[in-house]
């Protein structure tokens, strides 16, 4: 994660004006018909001084649209990992189905269909994805270390996971589409994240780690065994069952019996 904490990014900074020009240029123009001289006329500044700080408008684009929206998410989860357990999920979603990139959001719709035919462009795009994946495996490899969280699936891919959600809501935005509600991204960040209790968070962490995976594979335990339960309900035979599962029609059976034993207490 970034050691610049949540203020200094919001620091107005010399580029802060030339980022606004570039945005409204793009919102205007449409990005393959913005130039880097129409930015610096509108920012009120030389192109030389535009390209002080950036290589292009390529560069701008990246600034506008992958870092910023980047430094969002890391921000956001974060935060998420500050609050009680029981809230962890809900404002982590809360984060996902609030955020908004405004005008940048119809550039971003604009830029992935040119990009489709500019290589430079479509180069662009991938660092601005790759900025978003890298930040939240890192954030998701912390929680792991911690103990804080113990995700079903392997960082890269829930990464990809969420990287295409955050993407696909910012679209339905821009489109004036209604999003996912925040109960149901908060349902859905609960089975993929699996957070830890909250008197777990200050445990020695490969404990936490141990804990973790206990849990998730307790938690995959009894899903398996509901399965093979509903699977039995449905006609299946041990012998089918067994040969799904990897397991033997003994312990099938035990399974079964266990179950029923369960349902019935």
């Amino acid at each position: 994660m970034s050691a610049k904490s949540t203020a200094d990014r919001s620091a107005p900074t010399a580029k802060d004006p030339l980022i606004e020009a570039a945005i409204e240029e793009f919102s205007r123009h449409g990005y393959a018909a913005t130039t880097v001289a129409g930015i610096a006329r509108r920012a009120g500044v030389t192109t030389g001084a535009v390209y002080a700080h950036f290589d292009g408008k390529l560069d701008l684009l990246l600034e506008a649209l992958g870092l910023r929206t980047a430094d969002h998410f890391v921000d956001v989860a974060a935060d998420a990992g500050k609050v009680p357990a029981e809230q962890f999920t809900e404002t982590l979603a809360q984060g996902l189905v609030g955020a908004s990139l405004g005008r940048r959001a119809l550039i971003l719709l604009d830029v992935i269909a040119f990009a489709r035919r500019d290589p430079d462009a479509a180069k662009a795009l991938q660092r601005m994805v790759a900025v978003r994946q890298e930040a939240f495996e890192r954030m998701t490899q912390a929680g792991v270390d911690s103990g804080f969280i113990d995700p079903t699936l392997p960082h890269a891919e829930l990464a990809r996971l969420v990287s295409g959600l955050a993407f696909g809501m910012l679209v339905q935005r821009a489109l004036g589409e209604p999003t996912a509600s925040t109960q149901t991204v908060a349902e859905l960040a609960e089975h993929l994240l699996h957070p830890a209790p909250e008197h777990a968070r200050g445990a020695d962490a490969h404990l936490s780690r141990v804990k973790a995976r206990a849990a998730a594979a307790k938690r995959a335990q009894a899903a398996l065994q509901s399965a093979v339960a509903n699977a039995a309900a449905a006609g299946a035979s041990l012998r089918k069952l067994g040969q799904a599962a990897g397991l033997s029609h003994e312990r099938i059976r035990v399974m079964l019996a266990e179950h029923g034993a369960s349902s019935r207490s």
